[in-house]
This record gives structure tokens, sequence and C-alpha cells, in this order.
């Protein structure tokens, strides 16, 4: 079976520091073989789609294995949906929403599936509604929707799983310190290529394209746990932050 895992860290519409990293791995030869991009921007007038992203870093437009490979996943870091009583605010009339004690709990500004990370993992992501990551959020759902075109699925928004498929994802939550700068844990960092720096996008692209294919199966092979799934009771439609689980972390 050949996996092929695409970690994105997003920028910005302009933003000059996209980075994107190509895991592929071949189950019976069990040799992950990486590309890295430098980093980019897209340019003005680029049409999105599957090619767009992996050629960044392949930096070639001869890649057969991607189209024989029997399950490709796109990690993204960024959120792939904003909150219900966000989008029922715009587009409902009647829809009223009061004041929350916090930030945190105010429907507008997260999720719950965000608010659930909060409290696992105890770090607070910024509000796709309230700071300035929705400007990488509509970016990322933009090129998310140019791959639906191409027979992906967003999951869990549109499918339970996929072979095709794309999921959000979370670097920072994955290090051993709250802060850009630091590394993954040592299980994860030890799978990045030495040529990739700590706290550089492409560090970040690379611990996209990990969970990515632990989402795809390479669990046994990469020497991880499986990352968490939707929990029962949440909103698949508000999407989902696929992670490591949160007491596996802890333990680095």
């Amino acid at each position: 079976m050949s996996i092929v895992a695409i970690g994105w860290d997003v920028r910005g519409w302009r933003g000059t520091q996209q980075a994107i990293v190509v895991l592929k791995f071949d189950k019976h030869d069990k040799k992950p073989q990486w590309w890295v991009s430098e980093d980019f921007r897209f340019e003005p007038g680029q049409s999105f789609s599957l090619f767009s992203l992996v050629s960044k870093a392949t930096g070639t437009e001869k890649t057969p294995w991607l189209e024989q490979a029997d399950k490709i996943v796109v990690g993204i870091d960024a959120p792939l949906a904003f909150p219900r009583a966000f989008i029922d605010l715009l587009t409902n009339n009647e829809t009223s929403i009061t004041p929350s004690s916090t930030e945190m709990e105010n429907p507008l500004a997260y999720r719950d599936c965000e608010r659930w990370i909060y409290k696992q993992f105890g770090k607070k992501p910024l509000s796709a509604t309230f700071d300035k990551l929705g400007n990488g959020a509509t970016l990322a759902l933009s090129l998310a929707h140019a791959l639906v075109q191409e027979g992906f699925q967003l999951v869990p928004q549109t499918a339970n799983d996929a072979d095709r498929a794309i999921i959000e994802v979370y670097p920072a939550i994955h290090k051993i310190e709250p802060r850009r700068a630091a590394s993954a844990i040592e299980s994860m960092h030890r799978l990045i290529p030495t040529n990739i720096s700590v706290g550089s996008d492409q560090y970040d692209a690379a611990i996209c394209a990990i969970l990515a294919a632990l989402y795809a199966g390479c669990e046994d092979d990469l020497g991880l746990p499986s990352v968490s799934g939707i929990q029962e009771g949440f909103d698949p439609a508000e999407g989902w932050i696929y992670a490591l689980p949160a007491d596996y972390v802890r333990e680095y």
C-alpha cells in the first residue's frame, strides 16, 4: 500500500511563508520519502489544485506515484470550518447571542472542537472569527474546496472517513513547550528529517504531514498512536482537529 501524506503550514492570502511537506510511505519497503518546500506564496490568479500544493515541495511535474497512491491525506494547520453560531448569525435574522463569561465560551468565537482542544491540551487556539486566523482559514477552505472537486472529502464534515481526505491538524499542541520555536515531542521529532530546522514553517508542515500519515493508518510504521477522531456528541459540520491523544503528549 502506498500512502501520501501532505502537510501544509498555512499563512494568509498574501503570506510569503507558506510551507508544504510531502511524506510518501510504501508499506512494503517501509522507507519514507520526504519532499520539503521552501517558503512560498501563492501567485495572483493561480489556480488551486492538489498539484499546486505538491509541486511546491517536489519541484517537478512528474509525480506518477501521486496518482497511483492508495491513500492521499492532506493535513492543514488552519480551521476548516467556522462556528455554527457564527454562520447562523450571518444567515438567520432571528439568531441572538448573549455575552459569555470568557472568550473561549463565546460560540461566535470558537467551535466545540476548539474548546475540547483547550480542555485536553491547555492551549488556547486563535479564533478564526475574532483573530487574524480568519485570513489563513479562508485560504485553507478555498483550496480545500478545490480539492473536493478532485475527489477529496473534508473529514468529518462531509464523510466519516476517506482515502482522499482533507483533515485539520494543530502542530503546536504536539510540542514540548507552547512556543513556535519549540521542538515536537521526541517520538515525533525523531521522524522529521534533520535538514528541517526546529521552529521553521517547514517543521510545522512536517508535523502536519506526520499527523496526516497517522490518519491514513501508519501508526505501527511510525511508532506513534492513532490520532483522536471526532468525539461523540460533537457536530461534524464544525469540523474536527485531529491530534495525538493528550495523555500521550503529556508524557513528554
